[in-house]
């Protein structure tokens, strides 16, 4: 009796010395509750599905799969976005002690609300992404192996936005399965001073070539002056700080118009994305074209490879913005 008492003892020792071996499917069954627990919270008018699946055309095997559901919560059910952070947050510091984990893990990344201009690009099958962390003011990423097939992966996002108190949050919820393919990561803090650096140069240029731009305006207006309406259109960019449609699509066109053009495309990559974030004001049509014009700009200047990896990432995460401000 005492030689099993004494057994027992040691096991219960051992137990609480050596912690508990936890898998990664246990993080993952967290997140899917986590992801159901905020689709089941939201109202069915404030949700939109897209649902894309890639089958291999010989083998005829799932090869690929993207889940994007946008979701529109009331604050007071924060909550639950924060019982997703904790899933994340807890995979992170669990990760620093398990080594085993560590390689059941594809990826982990995690934003708080910045301006730096950071982004992961998640295939979902052998040629097609979709940017998380730029759309929205924060970002949990996670991708895990898959048990049963240690060449693909699943990758769970979720991203919202800041909101005040009262306020509705908007977010969208994404999941991909694909192939393991090395993590994207848009730029770091470096780059990004390099990259304002550069863009406060620019920027200076910008306003030297816009005054004279508005004096040669001025003096062109004046010449037809004394044309009569109907004539003639003399077309400049309001300083105005309300969003106008019509100006709006021409600053589009014309920043679009540079980006294709040799020479500084980080300033006007910049002054696009500024765009495209201030969008108030802008009716969904607006809206729709804006994501049309710079979706087929960026399959264009993919195919002719005129643009560098990072500013073909960089003018995608800008369709996805602006779709994610069209309402399905």
């Amino acid at each position: 009796m005492k030689t099993t008492s004494h057994i027992t003892i040691i096991a219960a020792l051992i137990a609480l010395l050596v912690p508990a071996t936890v898998s990664a499917n246990v993080y993952e069954d967290r997140l899917k509750e986590a992801f159901d627990n905020i689709i089941n919270a939201v109202p069915l008018e404030d949700l939109s599905h897209m649902y894309i699946t890639y089958t291999d055309p010989e083998s005829g095997v799932k090869e690929g799969q993207l889940d994007v559901i946008k979701f529109t919560i009331d604050s007071e059910n924060m909550g639950l976005i924060n019982n997703a952070k904790r899933v994340y947050e807890q995979l992170g510091a669990d990760m620093e002690n398990n080594l085993a984990l560590r390689g059941e893990v594809y990826t982990l990344w995690c934003t708080n609300h910045d301006d730096t201009f950071q982004g992961y690009r998640l295939y979902y099958d052998p040629e097609n992404t979709i940017i998380v962390g730029l759309a929205c003011d924060y970002c949990y990423t996670v991708g895990l192996i898959s048990p049963d097939n240690v060449k693909h992966r699943t990758t769970y996002t979720i991203e919202w936005d800041d909101a005040a108190p009262g306020d509705s949050i908007k977010g969208r919820l994404i999941t991909t399965y694909a192939p393991t393919k090395p993590k994207k990561v848009f730029t770091d803090v470096d780059d990004y001073d390099k990259y304002m650096s550069q863009f406060q140069a620019g920027m200076e240029k910008y306003q030297e070539g816009m005054e004279k731009y508005r004096v040669a305006m001025e003096k062109a207006q004046g010449a037809l002056s004394g044309l009569s309406d109907g004539q003639t259109q003399v077309y400049s960019f309001s300083s105005s700080s309300k969003t106008d449609g019509e100006s709006w699509m021409k600053k589009l066109l014309f920043y679009v118009n540079k980006v294709q053009e040799n020479g500084n495309r980080h300033l006007y990559l910049s002054k696009l994305y500024e765009l495209c974030k201030d969008t108030e004001g802008l009716d969904q049509t607006d809206l729709k074209i804006g994501m049309q014009q710079l979706a087929s700009v960026y399959k264009l200047l993919k195919e002719k490879k005129k643009l560098k990896e990072n500013e073909l990432l960089f003018l995608e995460s800008m369709v996805d913005l602006l779709e994610n401000k069209t309402k399905n």
